[in-house]
């Protein structure tokens, strides 16, 4: 992997957004009719630059290699084989990139959910035969979570592997958007009240207790769940204890957050909430990414160098644990 000159790290950032024409015109047909917007312009062009621009902005934000990721909620949505067509599509353009760009560009397989057998074969085409380095799922899929055992062998799948699958959020599910809809706040808030919950149900629903070695990573500094663990132990047996019921897990919610949870940096790269992040759950679970192009890459990067961790922690954090995550 290259060494960017007058850097002082390796920065690998893993929650980089692209997507495919094919897909981006569904995607964003929310804008339709709309006269485009100077950033909607530049955002829309740089997710479909798997190329020169792309890596020309890494260059100039000292970024060494991207983790790109997949955006594409729609294709959880449509119909399922269509979908899955959608996201091999784009997984093959994926790993035409990375093998244009090695050690600079790789990523993460997009699947549709809702037909589990096929998104698993995708999976696992785009890890055994792609080299891609794990899955990426925008939460909910037509409000319907993956703590449903129907959707078991996708995580089946990963767990044999040894891959993780991200987890992004989107808009909340139908079944709770409706108090979240306060115009501005859609991304700021609600995005980590869906992703936040999505994880809760994973945990309580006995998912890792079934898939003790599966991987999930979900960015935004863990969507404010490190900031809640030590509560979410205490009233999980309270809950119990309060009902005369016996807790169903085998472990402290926490538990399985810090062993089965990796969470990165994306759109949160700020001081004291990464901090108490890395004193809640450990500098071992915590991976920088930059959101591109959601974010300012090279801002992100200056916030986290200004911060004042140990050079061995601020080398985890930018590049060794991604690289073990991810087995980059």
């Amino acid at each position: 992997m290259p060494e960017l000159k007058n850097e002082r790290y390796k920065r690998i950032a893993v929650e980089e957004g692209f997507s495919i024409p094919e897909v981006s015109r569904l995607r964003f047909r929310e804008y339709e009719g709309s006269a485009p917007t100077p950033m909607r312009q530049k955002v829309f062009q740089n997710l479909l630059d798997l190329g020169e621009g792309r890596i020309k902005a890494m260059d100039e934000d000292g970024i060494a290699m991207q983790v790109c990721v997949f955006a594409g909620a729609v294709i959880q949505d449509i119909d399922p084989v269509q979908g899955n067509e959608l996201a091999a599509l784009a997984n093959d353009r994926l790993a035409e990139a990375a093998k244009k760009y090695p050690g600079r560009i790789t990523g993460l397989a997009a699947y549709a959910p809702r037909d589990p057998e096929r998104a698993a074969r995708e999976l696992e085409r785009s890890v055994k035969k792609l080299g891609l380095k794990g899955g990426i799922v925008n939460s909910h899929s037509n409000g319907e979570y993956y703590d449903d055992a129907k959707y078991w062998p996708i995580f089946e799948a990963m767990e044999a592997m040894g891959k993780p699958i991200y987890i992004h959020p989107r808009d909340p599910s139908p079944q709770m958007v409706a108090p979240f809809q306060v115009t501005g706040f859609k991304i700021g808030w609600s995005w980590a009240a869906e992703v936040g919950t999505h994880i809760i149900r994973l945990i309580g629903n006995g998912v890792f207790d079934r898939f003790p070695n599966l991987k999930i990573v979900i960015g935004h500094m863990g969507e404010g769940i490190p900031f809640h663990l030590d509560r979410i132990d205490n009233r999980y047996f309270w809950e119990h204890d309060m009902a005369g019921t016996a807790p169903k897990l085998k472990r402290k919610p926490s538990d399985y957050f810090r062993d089965n949870v990796a969470v990165t940096t994306s759109g949160m790269n700020f001081g004291a909430p990464l901090k108490m992040t890395i004193e809640m759950i450990g500098i071992d679970n915590v991976l920088f990414a930059a959101d591109w192009p959601f974010e300012d890459a090279r801002a992100s990067v200056d916030a986290v160098d200004a911060l004042a961790l140990s050079d061995a922690d601020m080398q985890k954090l930018y590049h060794l644990n991604s690289e073990r995550v991810f087995a980059l």
